[in-house]
């Protein structure tokens, strides 16, 4: 009896241990859910009834000057499969049907479900999303998502189109698959052209339904504005034409063509060879991306002697009967005696114009010369060589001139010729604006509004950087440019330019088979309206040399040709 009343008070101490003990983790896990740990469950918590949702703004178009769209966005309907959610035994039937609707072997759907892990910012996670095919009709997705298969889902994308293509590339640039702008409008522009994205914070149930009741912030979205760009589509692909014409027929290394205003600086066109497609930019070499017009630096060559030939007018230095004597081999600079650049053919004593004309070496030389160090270098200066034309972005370079402090005493002589000086196209382009702007210097113009619901926003306004020489210079100088040599376009219009031939170093070494062809020009020319620079590095030919007058002459001239009859000049 005793041995059992021992026993009975063991067997209520263990039970009344077993109630503490109980309580105490009771206590313990509400002190623990209320107090130690309460940060930690909160976050859970949070996490798990929070929603936000973000409603993509729609991103603005690109339109060139007629509201022609260069870039757009479009809607792209994509069928995933998350490999971990699919039941391919319970869901047989379906994934069936679902391949009669597809034209998808059955096969590959079941391969695609397969289930994998990939690598993500170091850590092996699970593969839970895997593309199937894109959908061209919302009809197709609505019918596949009545069947509801676990794991595979639709999804909006949006993608870029650009519907010129290649012809249009270097200016609008291009969107990645991640969704960012590299380069051209797209990248400069993207401020404007990305608008802002809204969303909502609140809190939903078990039943993953929004509790609209506790929506702390509901923020609309802001589409895109339209970029409107000087740019004629029209004019462009015309340019794309004769740089296609110009690579079946001379295979150069790469060409750029560049079209304005003669009187505003707006750029009807630009383009280059070689290019690539901004809506498969992945299949084309990095640098067919490179914007050749403004980033590559080149010699001039004669087409530069129009500024060296206008400084000397400007300056009072010579008139139309200023003669040179272009038989001299030698000339006197800096104490030294210089050896004087060659002509194409042998010149005795010309004619301030016909040294332009006939593109005389010698005579640029000893008009350099007549000039002296300062004023020639100040006069280049002048004309924008050496500075950023402001087109910028695409990595617009400056090219290279010296200061006087580091010629030497044969750079007076070959620098008024178009050598010892790096420039790019666009500056030519530019530099050539003065003789039909009427002696000034002209920022080039890409941009003309943003427009917000077809409204415009804000607009841009050509831009004149600095008078470079008088209204009497710029006249006689079209004068002369208005050369008859270069021949008669088919229409009845008249031009005026200057065609250039720089020999390209080789191997350190001027070459006689390797030259920089060009010609820079505007039309009409008693009243400028459109300015054309050409240039083709590398031109290959069957025999004789890639003249600028042979290689680019005829790119301007029909390019002229087709311009005039679209402006109706």
């Amino acid at each position: 009896m005793k041995r059992w009343q021992i026993s009975k008070r063991i067997r209520f101490g263990i039970l009344i241990l077993l109630v503490f003990i109980c309580f105490a983790a009771l206590i313990y896990r509400i002190l623990s859910l209320s107090y130690f740990d309460r940060a930690s469950y909160l976050k859970t918590l949070n996490k798990t009834r929070t929603i936000f949702k973000k409603y993509s703004a729609k991103r603005g178009n690109i339109l060139d000057r007629n509201g022609e769209i260069l870039a757009t966005s479009a809607t792209q309907l994509i069928l995933g499969i998350d490999p971990y959610s699919v039941n391919l035994d319970k869901d047989q039937q379906k994934i069936k049907i679902l391949s009669d609707l597809l034209g998808i072997p059955i096969d590959v759907i079941k391969e695609k479900c397969t289930k994998k892990k990939i690598i993500s910012n170091g850590k092996l996670h699970k593969e839970r999303w895997i593309e199937l095919c894109k959908i061209e009709e919302h009809e197709l997705l609505k019918a596949i998502e009545q069947l509801h298969i676990s794991g595979i889902y639709g999804i909006e994308k949006e993608h870029r189109i650009y519907p010129l293509g290649e012809a249009c590339a270097h200016i609008t640039g291009f969107i990645n698959h991640d969704g960012i702008p590299v380069c051209g409008v797209e990248k400069h522009m993207d401020f404007y052209l990305s608008g802002q994205d809204g969303f909502i914070n609140s809190e939903k149930d078990g039943r993953r339904r929004e509790l609209v009741q506790y929506r702390t912030q509901n923020i609309s979205k802001n589409n895109g504005c339209d970029v409107v760009l000087t740019i004629d589509s029209k004019i462009q692909q015309m340019v794309y034409r004769q740089l296609q014409n110009l690579a079946d027929q001379y295979s150069p290394e790469c060409a750029s063509i560049i079209v304005s205003d003669a009187i505003t600086g707006e750029i009807f066109a630009l383009g280059n060879h070689p290019s690539y497609d901004p809506n498969n930019y992945g299949k084309f070499p990095i640098e067919n991306m490179r914007n050749r017009a403004v980033s590559d630096v080149y010699e001039p060559g004669s087409t530069f002697k129009i500024v060296v030939s206008s400084l000397a007018l400007e300056y009072g230095l010579v008139d139309d009967d200023t003669t040179f004597d272009c038989s001299q081999e030698t000339v006197t600079n800096r104490g030294a005696t210089i050896a004087m650049p060659k002509d194409h053919r042998l010149f005795g004593n010309i004619s301030y114009v016909d040294v332009i004309r006939c593109s005389s070496n010698r005579g640029m030389a000893l008009m350099g010369l007549m000039l002296g160090e300062k004023k020639v270098y100040n006069g280049i200066k002048n004309f924008g060589y050496g500075s950023k034309t402001g087109y910028g972005f695409d990595s617009e370079v400056s090219g290279l001139l010296y200061p006087p402090s580091r010629w030497d005493a044969m750079t007076i002589t070959r620098l008024p010729s178009g050598y010892c000086i790096a420039v790019t196209p666009i500056q030519t382009n530019y530099a050539m604006s003065v003789i039909s702007s009427n002696g000034l210097l002209l920022s080039p113009q890409l941009f003309k509004s943003i427009n917000n619901n077809g409204n415009p926003i804000l607009k841009f306004h050509s831009q004149i950087r600095h008078r470079v020489l008088s209204k009497e210079t710029a006249s006689h100088i079209r004068d002369i440019l208005n050369n008859p040599s270069y021949g008669k376009m088919h229409r009845p219009i008249t031009y005026c330019g200057k065609s250039g031939t720089a020999q390209k170093i080789i191997d350190g070494k001027y070459s006689h088979d390797h030259h920089i062809s060009s010609f820079v020009g505007f039309f009409p020319a008693e009243c400028p309206r459109v300015t054309i620079t050409v240039v083709v590095n590398d031109a290959k030919v069957n025999s004789g040399v890639a003249w600028g007058s042979r290689i680019a002459l005829p790119v301007f001239k029909s390019l002229a040709e087709e311009i005039s009859e679209y402006l109706n000049l």
